[in-house]
């Protein structure tokens, strides 16, 4: 008889809902083929584009397309290949309009849900858009200000943190994982001891100027303006990112130069959601399965290989300052794919074995859902290895609620449909905190891995401009681990060179170097760290380290499974762990010059082959575009896919059934949850 176990985690902090502001996609006439003239495709164009509020929310997600769209729909008429770019590209807002919950502009939003006896749904029509500058828009602006040495005169400046000195060079990190390398001379030696805490423009242009009395001020200017430029300074103009607004920092001048540009939007729900407590104990369950199935119990092995190279250099018990732990010529580096993507071949796994065994069972036997029992969960989560010895102390589940109606979701007739789960609470809420002011104040008594350490918030600007807002979330825990920002020294402001890393017992631990407190970090921001183009490197190692030997709860993980053309969808009591999945690759189908009937009358035979249904879901990294496959326009935004892609291959995912958002008036939606472990 196999043990039922309680769920290892429950609901904290504010569960948000998602949802798409719009029910129905704007009316779009039969699609053109691809040899059709310009003007047929001017004429879907105009057709679709004339739906008015469709039109505004482009405009403001995409002010380059709806430009494109404009002139093309007025007359002008750029080559054929570009009018077909924009049809793709406003048939792709076409069907997220009504289709995705994601938030995104003026497309979907977010409101805060409660859990009780009984659901209640209302959705209005005020919903309320939150502006603030578009982060391109605004980086542009700022780095004028801060080349004009008489703008920058009171401004202040530090170094920043991220700044690296080796062989005689200062390493700066830069966009993405690129950086600049800069020869250490004398005045730059100077600029890094003035400038180690903030100092005034002036002031140090200044004590430049008295130490180098021979460089003309014209050239100082310039030297501080390329500094400025390259990142080696910080300036105050550039708010951390516990300011939510990020012109808050700017002068008043530079404020009202702002007010007019371009901004981002985010979207308030006019609406009022109750769940079930089913739904939240469903969550619940869900999330315990999920962890139970955690590829690696204990740690990934590029967190493993780093923790050896630590104690065989260190030892156990000693604690490294972080910056000469992770500095490549003096300590162990980042852990391996930190700064370049890279994670050597896993040799096949047992758990790989079983779990090639079930896609191909289900495959043979022709269905595309099994039913996970507690018998084979223990089966997989023995396979995996050592159990493990210390749970994820908190995360977020995003899933939606499939139900056909209020009184259905309300008897228990529902289905949870896992969509991913976030590394710590607040990596999806924590960017719309400031949309509902106190909402950050119910994550301050989250648990922690090491009971004695004490949880502070890491604030760090993205490896990229364009993600700078998805950074940004207000202060909701006492301290503050700050990372390549402009801070001023405060007494709960820390600074990676005021912490140090301790291997105990196996286990990583960060503490204060001054006080050899423990400590660990909660990154309230959406930005997945794999993505280490988006994520400095020392921002991920501070956010991951104290959860280096700790279950990296996930998605299911297929492990070798994943490169088979199918896998099932797995089901768990009430809930979806992870939808029936396809890939298809390009050399399966016609070459991309073959007529778009040809192409669809493969892409028919292989459906029938793999019994693939006619509603899908397009996987474009962690996005989801539902087409439908009887569409002329879906197969062509598919086929426009596996063109682009590098590798020729489209993940396409089962969609759901037609009455899954029924309760909810057939809005598309998912809810996010944030999740603690019991005590």
């Amino acid at each position: 008889m196999t043990r039922v176990r309680p769920s290892l985690y429950q609901g904290v902090g504010q569960a948000m809902l998602r949802a798409a502001v719009h029910l129905t996609e704007p009316a779009m006439p039969p699609w053109p083929t691809a040899t059709a003239p310009v003007e047929q495709w001017r004429t879907w164009l105009s057709s679709v584009w004339s739906d008015n509020a469709f039109r505004q929310t482009v405009t403001d997600a995409s002010p380059g397309l709806a430009g494109q769209v404009q002139a093309i729909v007025d007359g002008r008429t750029p080559k054929p290949r570009r009018v077909r770019r924009a049809a793709l590209a406003t048939a792709r807002y076409a069907i997220r309009y009504a289709h995705r919950s994601t938030p995104y502009g003026l497309f979907a939003g977010v409101t805060p849900i409660g859990f009780g006896d009984a659901a209640s749904v209302r959705f209005g029509e005020r919903h309320q858009a939150v502006t603030r500058p578009d982060p391109v828009v605004l980086d542009e602006t700022i780095s004028a200000w801060e080349s004009d040495s008489t703008r920058m005169a009171e401004a202040k400046v530090c170094v920043n943190t991220l700044v690296r000195q080796r062989d005689g060079h200062i390493y700066v990190p830069s966009e993405g994982d690129a950086e600049f390398r800069l020869v250490l001379s004398p005045v730059l030696r100077l600029v890094l001891d003035l400038a180690r805490s903030p100092i005034r423009y002036c002031h140090l242009a200044d004590k430049l100027a008295a130490e180098f009395p021979a460089v003309s001020d014209a050239a100082r200017d310039r030297l501080l303006g390329e500094l400025l430029r390259v990142r080696l300074l910080r300036s105050s103009l550039r708010a951390p990112a516990t300011v939510v607004d990020p012109t808050d920092a700017l002068p008043l001048a530079a404020r009202t130069q702002v007010r007019d540009l371009r901004s981002a939007c985010d979207l308030r729900l006019d609406a009022a959601v109750r769940l079930p407590k089913d739904v939240l104990t469903e969550a619940g369950t869900a999330t315990t399965v999920l962890a139970r199935l955690a590829t690696h119990p204990n740690g990934t092995p590029t967190w493993h290989r780093w923790i050896k190279q630590f104690t065989e250099q260190y030892g156990e018990d000693v604690p490294v300052p972080v910056e000469m732990a992770t500095a490549p010529d003096r300590g162990v580096g980042f852990p391996d794919g930190f700064v370049t993507a890279s994670e050597p071949p896993r040799p096949m796994s047992r758990r790989d074995r079983l779990l090639l065994e079930l896609a191909g069972t289900a495959a043979a036997e022709g269905t595309c859902t099994v039913a996970l029992t507690g018998a084979m969960i223990e089966e997989l989560e023995a396979a995996a290895g050592e159990k493990p010895r210390h749970h994820a102390p908190h995360l977020e589940l995003a899933a939606q609620v499939h139900a056909a109606s209020v009184q259905a979701l309300n008897r228990g007739d529902f289905r949870l449909r896992v969509l991913t789960v976030s590394r710590s609470a607040g990596s999806m809420t924590g960017r719309f905190w400031h949309l509902f002011p106190g909402a950050e104040e119910a994550y301050a008594n989250l648990p922690t891995v090491d009971p004695e350490a004490e949880l502070a918030q890491l604030s760090f600007h993205a490896g990229r401009v364009p993600a700078d807002l998805l950074t940004r979330a207000p202060q909701a825990l006492p301290r503050i681990v700050s990372v390549g920002e402009f801070r001023r020294p405060e007494p709960h402001v820390l600074f990676p060179r005021d912490l140090s890393v301790t291997v105990a017992d196996g286990r990583p631990q960060l503490v204060e170097s001054a006080t050899g407190k423990p400590l660990e970090l909660l990154a309230p921001t959406a930005i997945n760290f794999l993505w280490n183009n988006y994520t400095p490197p020392m921002a991920r190692f501070l956010g991951e380290i104290s959860r280096a030997a700790s279950p990296q709860v996930t998605w299911f993980d297929w492990g070798a499974a994943w490169t088979l053309p199918f896998t099932p969808a797995l089901t768990y009591r009430r809930t979806i762990l992870t939808a029936a999945r396809w890939k298809i690759r390009s050399r399966t189908l016609p070459a991309r010059t073959a007529p778009l009937q040809q192409w669809a009358d493969q892409l028919h035979a292989w459906r029938a082959r793999f019994r693939v249904p006619e509603w899908v879901l397009l996987a474009e990294d962690d996005q989801q575009l539902p087409l439908d496959l009887t569409r002329d326009v879906d197969l062509d935004l598919l086929r426009a896919h596996l063109d682009a892609s590098p590798f020729g291959i489209a993940t396409l995912h089962d969609a759901p059934p037609p009455d899954a958002d029924g309760w909810i008036g057939g809005r598309a939606h998912s809810i996010v949850v944030p999740l603690a472990r019991r005590s």
